[in-house]
């Protein structure tokens, strides 16, 4: 079950906080009545990161293969090219911020 609770009662009470995270799951902290923080237990902190680095991980190698399959039919030239045109371009975009 999700536990919301103002920031003042959270300052008030952190260690009360930190148990209720361990046995409800989770603590959300809101201010201004607006969700600013979540309390989770560390067990859950760490499978939450280590799933979004899985996820993140899939979609770089999925990005690598689909380049790969674009590129498999070009020259080196015209990969060396493309490379050419892509720094210019990058160049060109710094130059004007």
């Amino acid at each position: 079950m999700v536990v919301k609770l103002k920031s003042s009662q959270v300052q008030q009470s952190f260690g009360l906080v930190m148990d209720r995270a361990l046995i409800e799951g989770e603590v959300i902290v809101e201010r201004y009545g607006v969700p600013r923080v979540t309390i989770v237990e560390y067990g859950r902190y760490q499978r939450l990161v280590a799933a979004e680095q899985e996820l993140l991980r899939t979609r770089l190698q999925q990005a690598s293969a689909a380049a790969a399959n674009r590129a498999a039919p070009l020259t080196e030239q015209e990969v060396d090219e493309l490379i050419e045109r892509a720094r210019n371009e990058v160049h060109q975009q710094e130059s004007r911020a």
